[in-house]
């Protein structure tokens, strides 16, 4: 697809001579970890150079980054010796200290031009205005020639003609045919390469004149026959098996060049995927993640693996993969390609194991992290399209195994997505392909990582005023001491917890927990946080692998009770506050009240039963490849079962179970939601049933007869007036469609529901 002509750039002639004396050398308008000045900061900086062989006063000479203030910033009195260099912060810090000069003047990292002029005022050279990554630098090689490249490790104050540059005939990607990869160097040092994700050494291959990337479809697999689980795997979650079949492979290339045993350039890293049917075989984002093969998989060292950590007597939570900490973190080069093969973002990164019990599963959760020893601060790149986030300190690569006792994969995704409208915090999702050193490791889902950065993004707060918690604080606990010794069956006790619960959002997100019957909740999966600055407890909703399965489970009982032997894992602790606020009769009635709203709103069976066959189809395409892989699920009969009996079915019947459990807890005689069933009467011949009929404008269609298809639904009044319209209705057997028309005042209307094979008028009636 790519086949960019290799060029010899003209720069790789070295040319010694220059027609001015003193130039800028090199600067970096993003230092994160290069250099410090004397403060202990990372300041932008500009390199000055000598090109002659005599010394040279800058007394009165200028620097500016404005054509219009050219005399912005004067030097002091200071020489700058024969072929020797200078370095000043441009720190806006407006420093002449000779031992440390600092400018009046930062460096834009969008780009922006610099301007030298010598001590009359004569502008004597000047840069292009570039934007650099976080500690690139832009410099002259050989030093003070004509000659400028971007420096991906820069040497202030010493020589740029050490810092190598490597340029390639084909960039990483897409294609479709093999081909002949040139590498050609701007110095003269020794190339060397791995192609099995190891850092290139002096012990690596050497590189001569090119390197044949080719198809891999007939590549044995290697790194996919590594135990990832041991054999006395007990916590449910499906243990390692070999791969089915030879998956899918990619040709990763590392190369670096050393010169008298001196690394002088960067390591490079690139992903090559050659197929004939690349282009279109996946339909989901590729993660190529390389790294030393030892980082993931050595016995000591390997973070994916039971390793020496694992412990037979304690199979579900020792291993090497259970271990956490900076001690455990690995480093990783990260390329995101979209699905047509463009790069979306390249870098080095940090990489853990995430999860709890999850790890013991063969297809592990990945944290990424961008720190500055890596070389970028953070992942500049919109990794979720449903947040309008572009900078993350770190994201989550989830595995799909979490899916408690059962092989959707989507199960958290699901709710979370049908919680998105609520007043709560939730986690978006973009599922990817992972390739781990060029083997297909099947599909895991870009998430957020439920921490305080993500609170800040969230909400706008800087992050060191963010509070939060996996498990409950002293604040907070000094809350629960307040409500242990002063009843909230009183007003205004209540109102005290009020003043500091944000019970709006405490009140949704209990409602999405009940709902879709987390049952590991509320002991595990708790996350909450505040603002430090007077602000309230919000939570955070997380997990909920653990849901959906069997819709007539009773949360209410579940969430309440406080002896964990009935309700597994539940400690009286866990359910304390929600069993204290439904003493209140005002909480109560506002739980109540608003359970009925989400009910007839959000978690409403043909808004749920949509979004699900719209999620469902994000993935299926790829289940098939991931079950080679991983066999969980089994294969697609497994997972499009799965998904009918543990969520199609769910949504269909928890509505109604909910209502009854609500009822009948609170012994109400009315409820805000009427689930319907019992209105429906399929004695009735009509192919078109509408229940219940009156209504009070919430009502649904059930399909008594065949399919239909591209149907139009038109509502009037009894004076002809269309009141509703829908067009492109597709309503199967048996299934049913709700409509949500409170709105519509009292009185008798037509619905008019009409197919190219089926027509029907049918009266409804109306009453608030």
């Amino acid at each position: 697809m790519k086949n960019i002509v290799f060029i010899l750039f003209s720069f790789l002639i070295f040319i010694s001579a220059f027609s001015q004396d003193v130039v800028i050398n090199e600067f970096m308008s993003k230092n994160n970890i290069t250099i410090q000045d004397k403060d202990g900061d990372y300041c932008d900086w500009i390199e000055l150079y000598n090109n002659t062989s005599t010394s040279i006063s800058l007394l009165n000479y200028s620097l500016s980054d404005d054509n219009s203030n050219l005399l912005k910033w004067t030097f002091p009195d200071i020489t700058l010796q024969p072929h020797g260099y200078l370095l000043i912060f441009a720190s806006d810090k407006n420093r002449i200290d000779t031992n440390e000069l600092h400018t009046n003047f930062k460096i834009s990292s969008g780009g922006e031009a610099l301007y030298l002029s010598n001590n009359v005022g004569v502008t004597i050279d000047q840069t292009s205005a570039i934007s650099l990554s976080s500690d690139q630098s832009y410099g002259r090689i050989p030093d003070g020639s004509i000659n400028w490249i971007i420096i991906n490790t820069p040497s202030p104050l010493a020589s740029n003609n050490n810092s190598n540059q490597l340029l390639f005939s084909h960039s990483e990607g897409f294609y479709t045919n093999p081909f002949t990869l040139k590498i050609t160097n701007l110095l003269p040092d020794t190339i060397y390469y791995t192609l099995n994700g190891d850092v290139p050494t002096e012990s690596s291959n050497y590189f001569i004149d090119s390197i044949f990337i080719d198809y891999k479809d007939t590549t044995s697999n290697v790194l996919s026959e590594v135990v990832t689980t041991p054999s006395q795997n007990l916590i449910g979650y499906k243990a390692w098996e070999s791969p089915s079949k030879i998956l899918d492979k990619a040709t990763i290339l590392r190369c670096v060049t050393y010169k008298n045993g001196v690394r002088t350039s960067r390591i490079y890293s690139k992903t090559y995927f050659v197929a004939s049917d690349i282009i279109n075989r996946y339909s989901m984002p590729i993660v190529s993640l390389i790294t030393q093969g030892d980082n993931l998989f050595n016995n000591d060292s390997g973070i994916y693996v039971p390793g020496v950590h694992f412990d037979i007597n304690d199979p579900n939570w020792t291993g090497n993969y259970c271990m956490h900490g900076d001690d455990w973190e690995r480093d990783v080069h990260i390329e995101y390609f979209k699905q047509n093969g463009i790069i979306g973002f390249s870098q080095n990164a940090g990489m853990r194991i995430h999860g709890g019990g999850s790890r013991v599963a063969s297809q592990k959760s990945l944290r990424l992290y961008a720190r500055n020893e890596y070389g970028e601060q953070y992942f500049n790149y919109r990794l979720l399209s449903g947040r309008n986030v572009t900078k993350y300190k770190r994201f989550l690569l989830r595995a799909s195994m979490g899916d408690w006792h059962g092989q959707t994969i989507i199960k958290d995704v699901l709710a979370q997505d049908l919680s998105s409208k609520l007043n709560l915090d939730f986690q978006h999702f973009q599922p990817v392909i992972v390739y781990l050193n060029g083997e297909y490791w099947g599909i895991h889902t870009i998430r957020d990582r439920i921490d305080e950065r993500y609170i800040s993004y969230l909400h706008n707060i800087d992050k060191d005023s963010v509070e939060f918690k996996d498990t409950y604080p002293i604040d907070y606990n000094n809350l629960m001491d307040f409500i242990e010794k002063n009843s909230l069956e009183i007003d205004s006790n209540y109102e005290h917890v009020k003043s500091q619960v944000e019970i709006d959002n405490y009140i949704d997100y209990t409602i999405a927990e009940l709902f879709f019957k987390n049952y590991d909740w509320p002991a595990n999966n708790m996350k909450i946080w505040r603002n430090k600055n007077n602000g309230k407890w919000r939570w955070v909703l997380y997990d909920l692998d653990a849901s959906f399965g069997n819709a007539n489970y009773n949360m209410l009982l579940h969430s309440t009770l406080i002896d964990s032997s009935v309700a597994w894992p539940n400690s009286p602790e866990s359910t304390f506050l929600f069993r204290n606020l439904l003493k209140n009769s005002n909480f109560s009635k506002r739980f109540i009240k608003r359970y009925a709203e989400i009910l007839n709103e959000v978690y409403n069976v043909d808004i749920m039963t949509k979004r699900l066959d719209s999620i469902t189809n994000i993935y299926k395409s790829e289940i098939p490849e991931h079950c080679n892989r991983w066999f969980s699920p089994n294969d697609y009969s497994s997972w499009k079962s799965n998904i009918e009996k543990d969520i199609t079915t769910f949504i269909h019947n928890r509505p109604c179970a909910v209502q009854g459990n609500i009822m009948n807890y609170f012994e109400l005689s009315t409820f805000g939601f009427d689930c319907n069933q019992k209105e429906l009467d399929t004695s009735n011949t009509s192919a078109i049933i509408i229940a219940p009929n009156p209504n009070n404008g919430h009502f649904f269609l059930f399909n008594n007869s065949d399919d239909i298809e591209n149907a139009q639904i038109i509502i009037s009044n009894m004076n002809g007036l269309v009141v509703y319209r829908e067009d492109k209705v597709d309503l199967l057997k048996h299934h049913q469609k709700h409509l949500q028309l409170g709105h519509l005042s009292n009185g008798t209307y037509i619905l008019h529901f009409v197919s190219y094979n089926y027509s029907e008028r049918i009266k409804i009636v109306i009453v608030n």
